[in-house]
């Protein structure tokens, strides 16, 4: 798949009224054609499964590919970008002691003024 620059470079000129280099062009281009090509990946693999669930409901299979299988792929993959960015994301509240806390533990305020009552 190829771009062509000037599109990718009116994208770029949107937000910025200065001139832009030919590099930061080339980056933006290679950039949006690696993300194209996963997003049509992905298409393909949501419309399979979505063609998969119409074949176990009795209906048809579509053969051309759709915008809802689109809009998944491109919701997938851009959602793996940014989640892989965020950082460390802990899947489970850590006690840093590494124990369990008692359960005689009175944690939140409203226990503790039910035991001061």
């Amino acid at each position: 798949m190829s771009l062509p620059l000037k599109p990718v470079k009116k994208l770029l000129g949107q937000h910025w009224p200065n001139q832009i280099s030919e590099a930061a062009v080339w980056e933006l281009k290679l950039f949006l054609e690696q993300v194209g090509v996963q997003i049509g990946r992905e298409a393909v693999i949501e419309f399979e499964k979505l063609n998969e669930r119409r074949e176990k409901l009795g209906i048809p299979r579509l053969k051309r590919l759709n915008a809802w299988a689109v809009k998944r792929a491109c919701r997938n993959v851009l959602k793996q970008d940014t989640v892989s960015n965020l950082g460390l994301q802990l899947q489970d509240v850590v006690n840093p002691g590494g124990n369990n806390m008692s359960t005689e533990t009175e944690a939140t305020k409203s226990a503790s003024m039910e035991v001061r009552q």
